[in-house]
């Protein structure tokens, strides 16, 4: 068996920036956060401001992760997790992301509930292949979430073989990012990029007018960037992808990116990047959400709502809907000689 865990998902490269003048380079830190290691560059009129801003961004940044880890075992999360059939309120985290999914109309491909249909794969540790009986127990218990206002609970069977958990970590990195552009804001920060591997967040616009720029790597070799996005401004990228966590088994793939309704790791994509005006929250959750609904209907998606999508199928065919003209968002596909 091969296996292959990516504990730091890093699906973006940000590419190096146009030559700026003098005094202009941003204050750049970079820390672990979020599973992986996030960077916040900020452009200011001094290095001390810039890190006391950065430092205070990094702060709301772990807040988010103390409500929302469910690998965590002290997380407001957690708390659910240890007895998900009585009731509980709900972090306002989940609550934010829960509304948008119901906003963005994404609920049969993008679900909170299974965290234990994950835990069968086991991919943080040695890989494992669930057998259908064992995913049937596991959906089953997952498939009757009950909510009373902010109140939750899991109503189904209370199997210990199918216990039920919630996992928001497929929007919790988007949520942490608008959070920490807020709090960059707040502190009077007006250019600043946030960037947690997969997900890539902007304030404002650079001081010398150039885009922010953001490479967009292969699925099957990271090395090499396959779509540049550039805007100026305020936009979020977010990919996903087959690549992140995965594990292989007599030559197929299971990856952590699971279709709610079968309980198997999604086929037909290798990677999906989406591209818009939006918060990091709603680009997080339509990464995840259009690479489960598979390339045609992701176009189309992005079409009707205004996005950019870029996407690598199994095959390793591109499929492009450039962001709308008014949008100000370049997609610039590099092509393989």
């Amino acid at each position: 068996m091969h296996r292959r865990i990516v504990a730091i998902a890093i699906a973006l490269c940000l590419l190096a920036p146009a030559a700026c003048a003098p005094g202009a380079e941003p204050v750049r830190v970079s820390r672990p956060a979020l599973g992986t290691v996030v960077t916040i560059e900020v452009y200011g009129e001094n290095d001390r401001s810039s890190r006391a801003a950065i430092d205070q961004a990094f702060a709301v940044i772990a807040g988010v992760e103390a409500e929302l880890d469910a690998c965590s075992t002290t997380s407001t999360i957690a708390a659910v997790n240890a007895d998900p059939f009585r009731w509980h309120e709900l972090p306002v985290g989940a609550q934010r992301i829960d509304s948008a999914v119901k906003r963005l109309g994404v609920r049969d491909s993008f679900s909170p509930y299974l965290l234990g249909v994950v835990k069968l794969y086991d991919f943080a540790g040695a890989g494992h292949v669930p057998t259908e009986g064992e995913i049937s127990a596991a959906l089953m218990a997952a498939s009757v979430p009950e909510h009373d206002g902010a109140r939750f609970r899991f109503a189904g069977i209370t199997s210990s073989l199918a216990r039920p958990g919630l996992d928001y970590g497929g929007a919790a990195k988007g949520l942490a990012l608008d959070s920490a552009r807020e709090s960059l804001r707040t502190a009077g920060t007006t250019a600043a990029l946030i960037t947690a591997g997969s997900t890539t967040i902007t304030l404002g616009s650079k001081p010398d007018g150039t885009p922010w720029r953001v490479g967009v790597e292969d699925p099957r070799a990271t090395d090499t960037v396959r779509l540049i996005a550039e805007w100026t401004g305020e936009a979020t990228l977010s990919t996903s992808g087959d690549y992140q966590q995965y594990f292989e088994v007599d030559g197929i793939r299971y990856h952590h990116i699971l279709d709610p309704g079968s309980g198997t790791p999604v086929r037909g994509t290798r990677s999906l990047t989406v591209v818009g005006r939006i918060s990091g929250t709603d680009s997080d959750i339509l990464s995840t959400a259009l690479f489960v609904q598979g390339p045609d209907a992701a176009v189309a998606y992005a079409k009707a709502h205004g996005l950019g999508v870029f996407i690598i199928d199994a095959e390793g065919r591109t499929h492009v809907a450039p962001a709308p003209e008014d949008a100000g968002i370049s997609l610039a596909e590099q092509i393989e000689e």
